[in-house]
């Protein structure tokens, strides 16, 4: 499990600034899932982005403890995403400049 769970307050601020319900989403700066694993069940589509493998790698033990959410997690770096524009309706970063 991540090392810190998202708070209440925290989810449901990021709920109110984004309506995840049904849309594609790519998280750039997934790190360990924190924020994934309470969100991506809302989302149509949900593509984690990580570029530490070991982050990535946090966030797949994760999917060990259900229930979760379907999500595709993967080692990369947001600033170099080749994905067509259509790919994705948010892009979703959170607290990766901390």
């Amino acid at each position: 499990m991540p090392l810190t769970q998202p708070s209440t307050l925290e989810l449901n601020t990021l709920r109110a600034l984004a309506d995840f319900s049904h849309k594609k989403v790519v998280e750039v700066g997934a790190g360990d899932g924190r924020l994934t694993w309470p969100l991506a069940a809302e989302a149509a589509r949900w593509v984690s982005l990580d570029p530490d493998d070991c982050e990535i790698g946090e966030a797949v033990k994760a999917t060990r403890l259900p229930p979760f959410p379907d999500a595709l997690l993967v080692v990369g770096d947001g600033r170099s995403l080749s994905l067509p524009a259509d790919y994705f309706d948010i892009a979703f970063f959170s607290w990766s400049l901390c």
